[in-house]
């Protein structure tokens, strides 16, 4: 049986930590879920697309999968209920979900910008706004990681600069509220990363020459991977951050920063 997000929920005793993974059979998404199990915790990957959840839990040891649509609020509300319900808690909340769509102030399609900033933005707001009583159970271990981007200091394209902008702010408010029970909620910022996610977003000719560029244009001379990603987001979820809250770790080698004169 599903329960609705809004039943008030004692969850059972667990030795186990759970963590949330939204977006999770993406290349970002299942190397999260996978580092996270590798910590310790009991991963629900989560995605719209109930497939790409089986296959990605379906390689990680001890996750599980869950449908989950971030622009649904029924959707995300059912499926943080059914997590909890199947765990007795929800420890962690990865908001990772998000799409990346082309186009400038004078190309990009209105539909893509409202698709965008519901699922990057609005996605975020309802699946954390969805599991912020069970987080609340856990007191200094509940924790919320954001998954934006370095494009929200250095601009790009405006769909998904504005998401990721916003959701910097998002988590600065979540921070305030969940320090009330002892969690906290950072923003991991990734540079460009050599993944399919990049290939809808119009940039050049080819994915490799793409990243060619931005891996000159880095200090460190490379560009991120998942695993950077994840190990970030995992630190941020474990105890070694727990006095960290409302920040932006940029995961960029550092691209973030200002070209030397």
């Amino acid at each position: 049986m599903i329960l609705s997000h809004e039943r008030k929920y004692e969850p059972m005793p667990s030795p186990t930590k759970v963590a949330v993974v939204t977006g999770g059979g993406g290349a970002f998404g299942s190397a999260i879920a996978a580092r996270l199990s590798s910590d310790g915790f009991k991963v629900a990957v989560t995605d719209a697309n109930p497939t790409r959840a089986a296959e990605a839990a379906a390689l990680i040891p001890g996750a599980f999968a869950c449908t989950l649509d971030v622009t649904d609020d029924k959707s995300v509300g059912e499926a943080m209920a059914w997590i909890a319900e199947r765990t007795g808690r929800i420890d962690t909340v990865v908001n990772n979900a998000g799409v990346a769509p082309p186009g400038g102030m004078r190309t990009t399609e209105l539909e893509d910008f409202d698709r965008t900033l519901s699922i990057n933005l609005r996605g975020a707001y309802l699946v954390t706004s969805a599991a912020m009583e069970w987080l609340a159970h856990s007191g200094s271990e509940g924790r919320v990681i954001m998954i934006g981007s370095r494009t929200w200091l250095s601009g790009g394209n405006p769909a998904y600069t504005a998401s990721k902008a916003g959701i910097v702010g998002l988590c600065r408010t979540v921070a305030q509220e969940i320090a009330a029970t002892g969690g906290t909620c950072n923003v991991v910022a990734p540079g460009p990363v050599n993944t399919g996610f990049v290939d809808g977003m119009g940039m050049g000719e080819t994915r490799e020459s793409n990243f060619e560029r931005y891996a000159a244009q880095t200090p460190l001379q490379r560009v991120a991977t998942p695993a950077d990603v994840a190990a970030a987001t995992s630190f941020f979820a474990g105890q070694d951050s727990s006095f960290i809250t409302g920040e932006v770790l940029h995961v960029a080698g550092g691209l973030q920063l200002a070209p030397r004169l």
